[in-house]
């Protein structure tokens, strides 16, 4: 077994910490392989292993921080295995991932840090030889091996073999995790589309049964259709991105277009909105805005409005203040805005909307569970 990597003698310092670190963790769940049903083209791998390295056994085997799981074997049966995972007891495996490179033993049964492994005295499991497998974000998510019932003198150009076919095997994941997530994508996009259809539909039909001017609906849409840009997916890499966003930047999105001068302030804590969440928000606060600049603080010289947030509990409560002119004159606000507010708020949201109306300003306060916001 000439300069083939060999196993450490005991085993290394940083072995459980490697095993369990979150980040490899977290790669490892995200592929869907852990405890998934057998497929063709992973058995196909570990077959072409043996049938490369004249070894009895082929395997796929997947590590986290307690078990080996074999998302592809072939030989088993034939050796009286008839489990598709072990506990790291009786795992050889473990030591490729925590090394992050391949490794080789013609002989566990004299080796000193294999000899006492159960795989050695329960499995049968004399020679091996592994390479890492890695996930689409670099990390070491288990081993593509060949195992050996009697002591097995590797090749390099065996080793080369496995490499390769370990390559292939990484290539198929990263396919298959692409795939996941467009069809999760597609799905997540038919979703959108059918919501924004039902908004859009109730705003036509609330603004034609009000006898609205054509250009205030214009308007409306066109800030749905501004909020909508800041929450359309992308796709990098293969993954969706910039589905959520910051309350933050969808208020300065929707209040850019007023200027600064009557801006007295935005501010509050980060909350991230989901994308049902965020459509539901915008018109609501584009609603606000319409009226401001109507008959409020928007549309008076000396007027300013401030928009400020905190967290309560499980719930994130917003204060709306305009001071310099209320946008009602008086009482209670009843028009089409305020009745699309409040379908906004508390009937797509589940949330609460308070107003206290005075003639020298307005305050709307805003109460959302943080569950629904990131919807």
């Amino acid at each position: 077994m000439v300069d083939l990597p060999e196993f450490p003698a005991s085993e290394p310092e940083d072995h459980a910490a490697e095993l369990g670190r979150r980040e490899r963790l977290a790669e490892l769940e995200e592929t869907g392989l852990m405890d998934s049903v057998p497929e063709e083209v992973y058995d196909r791998a570990v077959r072409l292993a043996r049938q490369i390295t004249g070894a009895p056994v082929g395997l796929l085997s997947l590590v986290d921080n307690r078990r080996q799981f074999f998302k592809a074997q072939s030989g088993l049966a034939d050796a009286g295995v008839a489990d598709r995972e072990t506990p790291l007891s009786h795992s050889f495996c473990q030591y490729v991932v925590s090394s992050r490179t391949s490794l080789a033993v013609v002989d566990a049964r004299t080796h000193p840090l294999l000899a006492g492994n159960g795989a050695v005295g329960e499995l049968g499991v004399i020679a091996y030889l592994g390479v890492p497998v890695r996930g689409p974000g670099g990390e070491v998510l288990g081993s593509f091996c060949a195992i050996d019932s009697e002591a097995h003198e590797w090749s390099e150009s065996q080793l080369k073999a496995l490499e390769d076919i370990a390559g292939i095997v990484e290539s198929e994941i990263k396919l298959h995790q692409a795939l996941a997530e467009r069809q999760l994508l597609v799905e997540e996009l038919n979703h959108r589309v059918k919501n924004l259809f039902t908004v859009v539909s109730g705003m036509v039909r609330l603004s034609h049964s009000n006898g609205e001017a054509q250009v205030e609906l214009e308007a409306r849409l066109q800030a749905l259709a501004n909020a909508h840009n800041l929450l359309a997916p992308l796709i990098q890499a293969g993954k969706p991105v910039g589905d959520r966003i910051a309350l933050s930047e969808l208020l300065e999105t929707l209040l850019t277009p007023y200027g600064q001068d009557h801006i007295a302030r935005i501010e509050g804590p980060n909350v991230v909105l989901g994308p049902r969440a965020s459509t539901s928000l915008s018109l609501a606060l584009h609603e606000l805005a319409t009226n401001a600049a109507k008959y409020g603080a928007l549309a008076v010289a000396d007027g300013r409005l401030a928009v400020q947030w905190w967290v309560e509990g499980n719930s994130l409560v917003m204060d709306w203040r305009e001071a310099g002119r209320a946008s009602e004159p008086t009482g209670t606000a009843t028009g089409f805005g305020t009745r699309l507010i409040s379908v906004a708020i508390e009937g797509q949201l589940d949330g609460t909307l308070e107003t206290d109306l005075r003639p020298a300003g307005m305050t709307r306060r805003i109460t959302i569970s943080r569950e629904r916001l990131a919807e």
